[in-house]
């Protein structure tokens, strides 16, 4: 039994996708807005109970991650003469339409 918990438990820790790895991946959508590249990042912030950290490219990332740390969604935000564009990237899982609202795109109606 001990055997097949292990193996279990390297699994799923295998699948977990790193940060760089996600973030290092072709965005899944590429999102334009003439929200500030600040407000898109709080929002994106405030509504995954997360934080928006700097990074050295001049951009701010969010990172959603599972129960297990591993990286699900990361949003990066840069800052564009018309507002911020936002770059996506999907790893796994599901997570609701709400974000679309910090970029003013309406959340699929269900």
């Amino acid at each position: 039994m001990r055997h097949y918990l292990a193996a279990a438990l390297g699994l799923a820790l295998t699948s977990c996708a790193s940060t760089q790895a996600v973030l290092d991946k072709a965005p899944t959508e590429v999102f334009f807005t003439e929200k500030s590249q600040n407000e898109v990042a709080f929002c994106l912030a405030n509504k995954n109970n997360t934080a928006a950290l700097d990074r050295d490219d001049g951009s701010k990332v969010i990172l959603i991650k599972n129960g297990y740390g591993g990286v699900s969604m990361a949003f990066n935000v840069y800052p564009d003469p018309k507002g911020s564009r936002v770059e996506y990237r999907k790893q796994f899982g599901t997570i609701g339409g709400i974000w679309k609202q910090c970029i003013g795109i309406e959340a699929d109606a269900k």
